[in-house]
């Protein structure tokens, strides 16, 4: 019984001497995997600009659906009732005119290089604009036209800079029909 007592208390040191060896190494790994983490990922821009144009569209979506839905409602058959058709174009005026307040101060990431940062505002500017001559275009068509013309901008403007960065073009227009 002695013996059977020895052989079990010399294998159970050895396990923890040979456990405890194998826990000091992934301590070792960690330190190189977080080493190798804080090295500059080549698509790390890439990756923003994708995630920051998704979050766009979701703000853009809130503001365009409105008029969506009430362009929608004026070729509509049969129409809706002048009733709705006005309420309609009341929230797609105050959607627009919260598109025109908030989007100059549409947070751009400061991670962005400068030369995107710049077309960014200046499609901003342009996108403000697009909103300003939609809300106008609620009662002429021809501001519609204008408004349109000036998204196409902003979309121009910002896909110049994917054409650098090799991204495919953004189409921000068929994202919010």
């Amino acid at each position: 019984m002695k013996k059977v007592f020895g052989y079990t208390a010399a294998a159970l040191l050895a396990f923890a001497v040979g456990c405890s060896d194998e826990k000091a190494e992934p301590k070792k790994e960690e330190k190189k995997t977080e080493v190798k983490q804080e090295k500059k990922d080549p698509n790390a821009e890439k990756i923003a600009i994708l995630n920051f144009e998704t979050d766009l569209v979701k703000q853009l979506r809130a503001y365009h659906a409105p008029f969506n839905a009430y362009a929608a409602s004026l070729g509509a058959d049969p129409k809706p009732a002048q009733a709705d058709l006005d309420k309609m174009k009341a929230d797609a005026k105050a959607a627009g005119e919260k598109a025109i307040a908030e989007i100059p101060s549409i947070a751009i990431p400061t991670e962005f290089s400068a030369d995107l940062q710049a077309a960014y505002k200046a499609g901003f500017e342009d996108l403000k604009k697009s909103y300003e001559a939609r809300v106008a275009g609620l009662d002429d068509a021809k501001k519609t036209e204008e408004a349109d013309a000036l998204f196409t901008s902003f979309e121009e403007k910002v896909n110049a800079e994917h054409e650098k960065l090799q991204l495919l073009p953004a189409s921000f227009a068929a994202e919010l029909q």
